[in-house]
Order: structure tokens, then sequence, then C-alpha cells
């Protein structure tokens, strides 16, 4: 998939961000850093719809923790992002030469990613248990998820007037903060980020109590 959007939106649509060098070798580094980020949230978010259902013996037989589960999601999913991420390190030492330092500061965007996660983990496979149909449109929002993030296009590329609706969307700022760190070698957007930080830690406790009071039917249900 990676090789297929950097032919058609690199090479053919010849898409470009604006501080983007190296053609379309700086593309596919470009690319590769956004479907690294989504690729963790969609797989917390798809794994989440099952998490609950698949596992009834926590839930029946024994005393379990069961709001770990989540955790163990997003444990995986970040070990899967952390190969990728070495594979991108090493392509972008071959492309560029080098790597800028601020890479050194990766872990305080994945941290905050991390929160909302296991907040998306806790809510999401709670409510599962009970909506059985949100297996299906889950894997229609991982791709919306894709598709309205910075991801294959630069923000650049909408109109003004829309491009702050690619905020609402929780990978976006990630994404550009992964690149800036890793890619283009600017330092993080302290203020954004202890904001987005912030609001990943309110949306993670919230989620966790919604977890705590449904968990009590999840016997009955299952």
């Amino acid at each position: 998939m990676l090789a297929i959007y950097t032919f058609v939106f690199g090479t053919v649509l010849e898409m470009r961000w604006p501080v983007q060098e190296g053609g379309t070798l700086g593309f596919a580094a470009v690319l590769f850093s956004g479907m690294i980020v989504h690729g963790v949230l969609a797989e917390c978010l798809n794994q989440s719809t099952t998490l609950i259902s698949s596992n009834p013996q926590y839930v029946k037989k024994i005393v379990f923790p069961l709001e770990v589960l989540p955790w163990v999601t997003v444990i995986s999913a970040f070990f899967q992002a952390l190969i990728s991420l070495f594979v991108l390190v090493c392509y972008q030492f071959i492309v560029e030469g080098s790597i800028p330092w601020t890479a050194l500061l990766l872990p305080l965007p994945f941290a905050a990613l991390a929160l909302v996660c296991v907040g998306v983990g806790w809510f999401v496979s709670a409510a599962a248990v009970y909506f059985k149909d949100i297996a299906q449109v889950a894997g229609i929002l991982t791709t919306v998820l894709f598709f309205m993030a910075p991801i294959l296009y630069p923000k650049e590329a909408l109109p003004q007037t829309l491009q702050p609706l690619l905020y609402v969307n929780p990978i976006t700022f990630i994404i550009e903060q992964v690149r800036d760190l890793l890619l283009f070698g600017s330092g993080p957007n302290w203020s954004w980020l202890l904001i987005y930080s912030g609001c990943a830690l309110l949306f993670a406790r919230v989620a966790l109590g919604w977890f705590q009071r449904t968990r009590q039917g999840f016997g009955d249900v299952l």
C-alpha cells in the first residue's frame, strides 16, 4: 500500500509538503510516518470491538481486572509501530544521510497518542458488548480517519477555511509532530502538545469511568 500510495500521490498527482525535500523518496517517508500513526489508532479501534466478547472467561469465571485488556491492545499496536519506526529511521538515514536530534523527542507525541488509544479501547470495548454492530462501523471509521488526516496530502491542499476541520481527527496533530521531529528537524509545539495531552488524559479518564459503570452488565449480556 505504501508503494501504491507513493506512486499515485507522489508521482502521478505530485503531492508535496511545503517543507518536504527529496522528491518521491522524501514523499514516501512523509507518507509512511502518517501511516504509522494511523495504524496505531486503527489497530486499537478495530481490536477493541471484540476485546470483551472474545474473552468471556475473564468475565464469567474468574475475578479479573478487565480494564487492563485495552492496555494489552495498545502495547501490541505500539510494538508494531516501533518496528515500523525503526524501518522509517533507517530509510530516512539512507535517503538524507542523517537523523535530526529532535527524533529523540518522539516518545512525547506517542505518549499522548497512547492515552487516546487506551481511552478508545475502554469506550469501544464496553460499548461493543451491548452493540454488536460497532465492529462494522469501526472498519468504516478507520478509513474515514485515514482520508480525513494529512497522510496522503498536505493540509495546505485544502481551502484555508476547511483546514481546521482536520484537527477534529485525533491523529492529525500527532502526525504533524512526528514528521516535524523525525523528518523535518523541528521542535515540538509544546503548548499544543500540552493541550492535546490534557484533553487525551481527560478523555481516557471519562472512558474508564464509562467502562467501570457498564462492566457490571457484561456477564448478563455475554
